[in-house]
């Protein structure tokens, strides 16, 4: 949905910022068969995991970079930055869309998607509950996350301060729910919890997660839900 709405012509060049594996980042070259993609992300192993599938299926238009978000310079400017459930890692407003604002040419376009708002609103309080309850508040008492879910008005003032014009921000609901308690498991160990999971011993890691979702059944009702918030973000380099 994002990359539709960026109305590519084919032959931009295009900042996917926090590209991952590259899962999304080859749908983008779908779309831009003469363009070039630089695709940077903070995790060597994820840029790795990149550079091989790159390699493997001979592409030569997409550029895999190792960088901090808020700390990077491309050899050119870009034409659009795009990026997909990525911001809410990054909680230093200012050099993050200070460096996107630098890497982007005159004219150019920011267009992302991430967790913002009021995210979690009625899932952290049972992750909180279960957190700061034994056995788990041995690891994770004083755990605190350090992920930023901008509200639209504080994502338009962090664009707007790093210089970009016709700013505009949105959310809505995009709910995730689960029949099953393995798949929400699994969800909420690679995508919502994973730092908390890799604060505890291996041997804690599937009951804490188990006893989140049950936490949240008791409280809510079933299908255990993460009620995810996205947060849509446009602007552009005057």
């Amino acid at each position: 949905q994002v990359i539709d709405d960026l109305g590519l012509r084919g032959d931009e060049t295009v900042l996917d910022a926090g590209c991952g594996s590259g899962s999304v980042t080859f749908d983008l070259l779908e779309k831009l068969p003469r363009g070039k993609i630089y695709a940077v992300d903070y995790s060597a192993e994820m840029i790795d995991k990149l550079a091989v599938s790159v390699r493997e299926r001979g592409i030569t238009n997409i550029v895999p970079m190792q960088a901090s978000l808020t700390d990077f310079e491309l050899p050119e400017q870009v034409d659009v930055v795009f990026s997909n459930a990525v911001f809410h890692w990054i909680p230093d407003d200012d050099g993050l869309f200070s460096c996107l604002f630098r890497a982007t040419k005159p004219g150019g376009r920011l267009r992302a998607q991430c967790g913002g708002g009021h995210i979690f609103a009625r899932f952290m309080p049972a992750v909180d509950a279960v957190r700061t309850s034994e056995p788990f508040s041995r690891w994770l008492g004083d755990y605190r996350d350090a992920k930023k879910y901008r509200s639209p008005a504080e994502a338009v003032a962090s664009m707007e301060r790093a210089g970009w014009t016709d700013a505009r921000a949105s959310t809505f609901d995009a709910p995730v729910s689960f029949d099953r308690e393995d798949d929400a498991v699994l969800y909420l160990r690679t995508i919502i919890l994973r730092d908390h999971v890799a604060n505890l011993p291996e041997d804690q890691q599937e009951p804490y997660l188990r006893a989140v979702i049950r936490e949240y059944i008791r409280r809510h009702g079933p299908p255990f839900t993460a009620d995810y918030v996205r947060l849509n973000l446009w602007a552009r380099r005057p």
